[in-house]
């Protein structure tokens, strides 16, 4: 089985994150830092965004194939 993301949703997915960051406690400074980078740096089609997806579709691989069980089973006697 195979799950990959396209770069738009993994926008959306940053997005979402970088909403729940700024309805943190945080100081100017850090939502001025938050904000530029989600602006400037992470935009759509950007090279950013693009190795963001990636890593999130290499990561979620990952986990599934580490997830799937082996085929080799240990007998329960040994």
């Amino acid at each position: 089985m195979k799950v990959e993301f396209t770069v738009d949703e993994c926008h959306q997915m940053f997005e979402a994150v970088i909403a729940s960051l700024k309805d943190l406690d945080l100081t100017a400074e850090d939502r001025y830092a938050l904000t530029n980078w989600q602006t400037n740096d992470m935009k759509p089609g950007s090279v950013l965004m693009n190795y963001l997806a990636e890593k999130i579709n290499g990561e979620v691989q990952g986990q599934h194939d580490r997830s799937e069980v082996s085929p080799i089973k240990k007998p329960d006697w040994a």
